[in-house]
């Protein structure tokens, strides 16, 4: 296996964690969460509906596989594609275990931070990329580093503290 492929494999199984520690998340604190379609997830980067006591419904991105302290938001995807940051979600939601949860954001407010904060200069070293804007070579992505401290500077951030009851059957 290459090491694109093995980044891919880990990359696809801690995002699968990190859904799984959310759905347990929401649950715990009354929503109730759908899977979304495969459309949802693919054209509107929708990984679950959210409602709760029947009331409403909200699109949830679920990040997972972060460093300690640091967000990459995604303007244009590997295609070229609008990325998540202008997507049809509501909620995205950071896997980060230095919280104890997730760092829950509103995607608009997100997006409008970024907008306003992240200069609008391309360049191709990751470690120059906060606030900045940034792309892999042969792809299409354009995307940003962030920091926590970014995050907790939003209106709508929240932490949602990860599911730690467990019952046995």
């Amino acid at each position: 296996m290459t090491t694109n492929q093995n980044r891919k494999k880990y990359s696809s199984t801690t995002g699968r964690v990190a859904e799984e520690r959310f759905k347990r998340c929401a649950d715990a604190l009354g929503f109730s969460v759908k899977n979304s379609s495969l459309r949802d997830d693919q054209d509107l980067h929708i990984d679950f509906w959210l409602s709760k006591d029947g009331e409403g419904r909200w699109g949830v991105d679920v990040k997972g596989n972060n460093l300690p302290d640091e967000v990459w938001c995604e303007f244009k995807n590997v295609r070229g594609d609008k990325g998540w940051v202008y997507g049809g979600a509501s909620i995205i939601a950071f896997d980060m275990p230095e919280e104890g949860g997730f760092s829950v954001v509103d995607r608009v407010e997100l997006k409008d931070y970024c907008e306003a904060n992240v200069q609008d200069i391309l360049v191709r070293n990751k470690k120059n990329a906060y606030k900045k804007k940034y792309t892999r070579d042969g792809r299409e992505d354009v995307i940003t580093k962030l920091y926590l401290t970014d995050l907790k500077s939003l209106n709508s951030y929240r932490v949602w503290k990860y599911f730690t009851k467990y019952s046995f059957r």
